[in-house]
């Protein structure tokens, strides 16, 4: 199975409630930067499911548009998310790749957990790609992890 877990792109600065916190242009260009970028990687995901705060969700529409997939907003990505909420993501679908849109610090702990203890440090619209037999702690193999100051140039 492939798990791609992707944070969210830059979002405004807090104001107001933090989860109405919406997308940046930058946050927009460059998430949708990663995502092509991700295509044209080979992830062709059979889901995309986010957290139900707006910039997840825009991020996730954003990969929508890019992947023809339709992006499920989840309650159990939003903000203090771990690896039993992704278990229990997975054992729901019968998905050999899976798009995962939320939240830091939750989503580089989890990709640590996944390959075993690892420190891993995703930037905004980062994505890592994880290969493994089942979700467990140690269960994975990091394919690649990408930031997008790769493919986008200010």
């Amino acid at each position: 199975m492939e798990l791609c877990f992707f944070r969210h792109g830059d979002a405004e600065a807090a104001a107001g409630a933090d989860e109405a916190r919406e997308l940046t242009a930058r946050g927009r260009r460059e998430s949708l930067a990663v995502g092509e970028a991700l295509r044209g990687a080979g992830v062709s995901p059979g889901a995309i499911l986010t957290s139900p705060l707006t910039r997840a969700r825009q991020t996730g529409e954003i990969l929508e548009e890019v992947f023809g997939v339709g992006a499920e907003a989840e309650e159990r990505l939003g903000s203090g998310c771990g690896l039993g909420a992704i278990q229990d993501l997975i054992a729901e679908r019968a998905q050999e790749q899976v798009i995962f849109v939320g939240h830091e610090p939750d989503m580089s702990r989890i990709v640590g957990e996944l390959i075993g203890s690892a420190r891993v440090r995703m930037k905004k619209s980062g994505c890592a790609r994880v290969s493994c037999e089942s979700a467990e702690r140690g269960a994975g193999t990091l394919i690649w992890l990408v930031s997008p100051e790769l493919l986008v140039s200010e």
